[in-house]
């Protein structure tokens, strides 16, 4: 998790903050990273595919059984019922099948999940308010949004975003067992920079200073809070590390 955890900027001069004498004041411009984790193959998925490969073989030989014997044999009589099961088992495995897994990525902006190949769902850690862990998927709920994290195909992504959350953000997962996943795994995921965030127009937490320049912008490294540099509590209003 050293990857994707906040570094810690050290107060000048004396006195302690709280926490080993750090703060988590960060400047928009400081790096930040995250990692990108590719789903797992599924059982579904591979039924989904087989399902589609023998509906496409079947309409193949109803089409031929009933348009392509020629004069002299003529229509199979079985034909209109190979067609019948192509379309059935096509459209069971359009309707019901699995098919394609979305990346999840987890790091300094919070939990995003990948609709496309531009189009990325993110919720930030200040933005979480619940998490919830069931048998088939860990989702984390955001204000009017929420991402489920499936976990049979990204056991290894939720593990990080429940350790996370018990890190960043610990009074949202106070209902989920230490030991209900695995410890995260940090060979997993690739760990990818990030741009800085787009800040401009957003309000300070502390004070609803409207932010209107970029540079204005203070950020808790925990979790991602907003503040304006005038108005920089000495606590995170959202998460409670210290800032000043």
């Amino acid at each position: 998790m050293a990857a994707d955890r906040p570094v810690k900027r050290k107060r000048r001069g004396s006195g302690s903050t709280g926490q080993g004498g750090g703060v988590f004041l960060r400047q928009r411009t400081d790096p930040r990273t995250e990692r990108r984790f590719e789903p797992k193959a599924s059982l579904e998925l591979g039924l989904t595919l087989l399902g589609m490969s023998v509906a496409a073989l079947l309409a193949g030989a109803g089409v031929y059984g009933r348009w392509f014997r020629g004069d002299e044999a003529g229509a199979h009589p079985y034909a209109p019922y190979l067609l019948l099961g192509a379309f059935l088992l096509g459209a069971a495995a359009g309707l019901f099948g699995q098919w394609s897994m979305k990346a999840i990525r987890v790091g300094d902006a919070g939990v995003a999940v990948e609709n496309g190949p531009t189009e990325i769902e993110r919720i930030g850690w200040n933005e979480v308010t619940g998490l919830l862990l069931t048998e088939a998927a860990l989702t984390v709920q955001g204000s009017g949004t929420a991402i489920a994290i499936p976990l049979r195909a990204h056991l290894p992504a939720a593990s990080r975003v429940l350790a996370e959350v018990r890190t960043r953000i610990p009074g949202v997962a106070v209902d989920i067992k230490e030991d209900a996943l695995p410890v995260p795994d940090d060979a997993a995921g690739e760990v990818r920079s990030l741009e800085p965030p787009q800040v401009a127009g957003l309000r300070c937490k502390a004070t609803d200073k409207l932010i209107a320049f970029e540079a204005d912008a203070r950020l808790c490294g925990r979790c991602g809070e907003v503040y304006h540099k005038e108005g920089v509590p000495e606590r995170c209003a959202t998460c409670e590390a210290p800032l000043r």
